[in-house]
């Protein structure tokens, strides 16, 4: 083998490992973020304005998130609100307030209600708390008749 054939076979050679390294890395960088998540340094423009509204209302000087919507759906203890073709779930608190205001009164006098007064189709107002884990919990809910 002459010198020439010897310095194309090495720098083939090393274009080979520089390519698999390439490759590894990728796998590897992929491997390390779960369901192909991104850190915060790889999110796009528009997910990273999300996430920094999420770190928002999950701050404690954010107290409370009001909901209103119509009840969609009911499956146990979540509940499902629309409006204007968006949908939202939360979560139901165990100890959660239920309240009722009758808009048609010219009293609008508040009455205490239960769980079991929520139903599909109804106008809800909910009282949410942001979670650790990033879920809506209801507090307070005011049935609107």
């Amino acid at each position: 083998m002459d010198k020439a054939s010897t310095i194309v076979l090495i720098l083939i050679a090393m274009v080979v490992c520089v390519a698999i390294g390439a490759f590894g890395f990728q796998r590897y960088q992929t491997s390390t973020c779960p369901n192909g998540s991104q850190t915060d340094q790889q999110l796009s423009g528009q997910n990273q304005q999300e996430l920094d509204r999420l770190r928002v209302l999950k701050s404690s000087v954010v107290n409370l998130i009001m909901l209103y919507g119509q009840v969609t759906n009911i499956s146990g203890n979540t509940i499902t609100l629309s409006l204007d073709q968006s949908n939202l779930s939360f979560t139901l608190s165990p100890n959660a307030n239920i309240s009722f205001v009758d808009t048609g009164s010219s009293a609008q006098k508040q009455t205490a209600g239960q769980v079991s007064d929520i139903k599909t189709g109804e106008n809800i107002q909910v009282g949410t708390q942001l979670t650790a884990d990033n879920q809506l919990v209801g507090y307070s809910v005011l049935i609107v008749k």
